[in-house]
């Protein structure tokens, strides 16, 4: 009986189980089911940060050029014998140029006109008319720290298309040095010489107006830059400018001994500058001659320098023992590589030798006297003192850019600006 009511109540119990939900009477006493509300969300605020593009780098690079090196027999026959006084063979150049080694050595870049030929020692040293110096020299020169030789000048064929190629020989195997105005042939010439500093790449050409009356034979395949062919210069600065960031121009141009710069110089600066040279350096004229920053059409600045007159020489005008050292930095914003020259300085270096030419040797103005000026063994040629100097130099050169410190009565340095350009 009891198995029979428990089956029963089970039945009841499943029988209640299947029944749907909303079958299923509510009590009013039973409580309602909780239900969720969803409320409105304030809407949410995203803040954006704007990305600044970043600040433009810059280089700073420091640029030096100085004149003709011009290698008369005074200064290597001094030379040897300064090197056999060390019981060497030989030349010894550091007697003439110790005076000025540390304006040249922190430059981050340093130019200059290689007058003379260097002939890899197959000929003698000789002297004017058809200059030929020996290796030590050059050497000498890289040791200075000049890395830039410009050779397009009025002596590059004293010795012939021999000579010129032996001094190219000389060249080649010192890859250190940056060497443009001869070529050994068409397509040596198409390959522009460069040099990076700072991430920006500087190319360098060279030409010369004269060639003393001698010129290449017809069948020879050496070339040398000519200034002649003002267009052909225009479309050499383009290609280098497809290949370099600044191109530097050298000009050996003007008349000897002359201070004035014509209106055909002025003009073809412009053009050349207009065409892409950002760097003008004038040699020849064994003279100082003004500076100028030439307004390019497309906003650039072209510095130029029309004649840094001689480094160093021997020869008997008192004008020609004054030359300079053009220095200038540059600020390259290396994003475009546009840039900006500042602090142009042309600081004068003076040439002094004894009686007959003996023991030659260039000085920094800065550290020149009146005294020295008045043993200078150029008086026995030519009007030259310390006065004199200073005439020369207010005569040519834009107060602007001339660093001349003078020296009183008293001995006290008046005047002049900073001396170290070159940072």
């Amino acid at each position: 009986m009891m198995k029979k009511f428990a089956a029963l109540t089970a039945a009841v119990l499943l029988l209640s189980g299947c029944r749907k939900i909303e079958d299923t009477p509510v009590s009013a006493d039973l409580p309602m089911p909780e239900t969720t509300t969803v409320s409105e969300t304030e809407p949410t605020t995203v803040t954006t940060t704007e990305t600044l593009p970043p600040e433009p780098e810059y280089a700073e690079i420091s640029f030096l050029a100085v004149g003709d090196n011009l290698i008369h027999s005074s200064l290597y026959k001094q030379a040897a014998n300064r090197a056999a006084e060390k019981g060497e063979t030989g030349y010894d150049f550091d007697y003439a140029y110790k005076n000025v080694r540390d304006m040249i050595e922190p430059a981050d870049i340093a130019v200059i006109n290689q007058e003379t030929l260097i002939c890899n020692g197959i000929y003698e040293p000789s002297t004017y008319p058809c200059f030929n110096s020996p290796p030590e020299l050059g050497d000498y020169m890289l040791d200075m720290g000049f890395d830039v030789f410009t050779i397009a000048n009025n002596h590059t064929l004293d010795k012939g298309t021999k000579g010129l190629s032996a001094c190219l020989d000389y060249w080649d195997a010192r890859p250190q040095a940056v060497v443009a105005g001869a070529y050994r042939d068409k397509e040596d010439e198409s390959r522009i010489r460069t040099l990076e500093r700072e991430g920006v790449v500087f190319s360098f050409l060279s030409y010369t107006e004269s060639l003393n009356g001698l010129s290449l034979p017809a069948d020879s395949p050496l070339v040398i830059g000519r200034t002649e062919d003002v267009e052909l210069i225009c479309s050499q600065i383009k290609a280098a400018k497809e290949v370099s960031d600044l191109c530097v121009v050298s000009l050996h141009w003007g008349v000897e001994n002359s201070d004035v710069i014509s209106d055909y110089q002025r003009q073809t600066a412009k053009v050349l500058a207009d065409a892409g040279a950002d760097i003008i350096i004038g040699n020849h004229p064994h003279v100082l001659r003004d500076i100028e920053v030439i307004e390019r059409e497309d906003g650039g600045k072209t510095v130029c320098a029309y004649s840094l007159g001689n480094f160093i020489s021997a020869q008997s005008v008192g004008q020609n023992l004054i030359g300079g050292v053009l220095t200038f930095d540059l600020t390259v914003k290396l994003d475009d590589m546009t840039y900006e020259p500042s602090n142009i300085r042309l600081t004068p270096v003076i040439t002094h030798y004894d009686g007959n030419y003996g023991n030659v040797r260039v000085y920094k103005l800065s550290e020149y006297t009146p005294e020295m000026a008045a043993s200078n063994g150029v008086r026995n040629f030519s009007k030259f003192s310390y006065d004199y100097i200073f005439a020369v130099l207010e005569k040519n050169i834009n107060a602007e850019y001339l660093n001349a410190e003078r020296i009183d009565e008293n001995g006290e340095i008046q005047g002049g600006q900073d001396q170290t350009a070159v940072s």
